[in-house]
């Protein structure tokens, strides 16, 4: 296990920047995107990544906001953090990453994403069965409740000042769904045996409702090796023919170089 996981508070670390954009979203009738996406390859290990999107009027009424957040920590939790950049259409973006070798480490990165207020509440992602024959389960749920809750945790609310946020939004009569989007993309190996998301181009996909309404993540897919399986099957056969082809051609030779020797003591001598 990577023990930089676990080495610092990262959900604060990122959720501080997306509650950053996010307030600012409210304040202004503007949107923040963001898309959670865990890409998962056949031996286990794999990239967990949060691209967030600041629409283009965010940016022009806050300037400064891209030098204004802070990485530092996550960078030092062992994510690697990109340079905010800036779209053709004119928003701001940025992507968080964190590798993991296996499940287990997967889950623990998942489990950073969000407090007990969602937006992703008991991820687990586990593989069972063999590396050329294995099932893999995403578990777990996309919900999102009680406003800027559900993108920080209880400390970080409290240092932001939530509340002021909280009555701002209810008095300009928007949603929270309206200034705020959360997209959460899996990629398993394997045939998608049972989801309940969506299939867009070889990746499922859910979206968050903000309604406090759940949505199950459930995903299970089998991914079988043919040519590993094949190659398991057919080794030992292909191994005794190699033998058997070796031992041929050693007795051929052997016959080849004693006919030789017989031919050559019955050729008489001149």
């Amino acid at each position: 296990m990577n023990p930089l996981v676990f080495k610092t508070s990262t959900r604060s670390v990122i959720v501080r920047a997306l509650v950053a954009v996010a307030t600012c979203a409210l304040l202004t009738s503007c949107r923040v995107d963001s898309v959670v996406t865990l890409d998962v390859d056949p031996n286990g290990s794999g990239t967990l990544a949060i691209v967030t999107t600041a629409d283009a009027e965010i940016v022009a009424k806050y300037p400064n906001l891209a030098s204004e957040l802070s990485f530092d920590d996550a960078k030092a939790a062992g994510w690697s953090v990109s340079d905010v950049a800036t779209t053709p259409e004119g928003a701001m973006q940025v992507r968080v990453a964190h590798h993991f070798i296996n499940p287990e480490e997967a889950t623990a990165l998942l489990g950073q994403l969000s407090s007990e207020f969602g937006p992703f509440k008991g991820l687990a992602l586990t593989r069972t069965g063999k590396d050329t024959d294995s099932t893999w389960n995403l578990v777990g749920q996309l919900q999102v409740n009680d406003g800027l809750n559900a993108f920080a945790d209880p400390k970080l609310l409290t240092t932001i000042g939530a509340t002021p946020f909280q009555a701002t939004l209810a008095n300009s009569g928007l949603d929270i769904g309206q200034a705020v989007g959360v997209t959460f993309n899996l990629k398993l190996p394997g045939k998608v045996e049972a989801t309940t998301g969506i299939s867009k181009f070889g990746t499922l996909q859910w979206n968050a409702a903000f309604d406090g309404s759940t949505q199950d993540l459930a995903t299970t897919t089998q991914n079988t090796a043919v040519a590993a399986t094949i190659a398991r099957i057919f080794s030992p056969l292909l191994r005794w023919m190699l033998i058997l082809w070796i031992v041929g051609m050693a007795g051929f030779s052997a016959f080849v170089a004693f006919w030789r020797y017989r031919r050559h003591r019955r050729t008489p001598t001149l």
